[in-house]
């Protein structure tokens, strides 16, 4: 066999395979997505107490996070769900969570518990928030809250439920958000809570 002709089969062979790989990636593409599904509907499940679908199930660790500090002095950073800016100081630091809410939209009951411990503070975290979403008359509802770190839940000027604790020093804080399925409401899924991380008493969510 000549060079040339070795050097065709080789290109040949090199253009099959090709061919053939790149038949494959949208089945590899389609299995990856599955799984993925698979594996965010189990990572769901995993921390369910009760029926999904009842009134009174739990969903624990709905969220997770972690707070070093908000202040180069000390260090800025943090991990989980919080995006951490230097905010110049690490004392009267709000910690907002927005629910997927909305007064314009929604008519849902919610239940929230805020667990953790802030070093800074010294502080056992464990704040209660529920309400009530009501877009007949585009307005929250029925609020309650409990807790040592002045829990409160307000609407944002683009109608979001917006839930916020105030940590009086902010330096290494360890957040846990769990959820109850209450009333007329659903049970939130893990990543359905966004944050921010202020100075500020009230803060607006895109």
């Amino acid at each position: 066999m000549s060079l040339e002709t070795t050097i065709a089969a080789l290109v040949t062979a090199a253009n099959n395979l090709t061919t053939a790989v790149s038949g494959k990636i949208a089945s590899i593409n389609a299995t990856m997505a599955t799984a993925l599904a698979q594996f965010n509907e189990w990572r769901n499940l995993k921390d369910v107490e009760g029926d999904p679908a009842a009134a009174g199930t739990i969903r624990r660790s709905l969220f997770q996070g972690f707070i070093a500090g908000t202040n180069k002095a000390v260090g800025v950073g943090g991990s989980g769900g919080f995006v951490v800016p230097d905010l110049g100081s690490i004392e009267n630091v709000y910690l907002h969570f927005r629910v997927p809410l909305n007064i314009n939209i929604n008519s849902e009951m919610f239940w929230f518990n805020i667990k953790g411990y802030s070093y800074g503070a010294a502080k056992i975290i464990d704040e209660t928030l529920v309400g009530y979403c009501y877009q007949p008359t585009r307005s929250l509802m029925q609020v309650s809250t409990f807790g040592n770190m002045t829990p409160a839940v307000y609407v944002d000027t683009n109608g979001n439920i917006i839930m916020r604790i105030l940590v009086p020093n902010v330096y290494f804080t360890t957040i846990r958000v769990d959820t109850m399925r209450v009333g007329n409401g659903r049970l939130f899924n893990v990543g359905d809570l966004t944050t921010q991380v202020s100075l500020a008493d009230k803060v607006v969510f895109n």
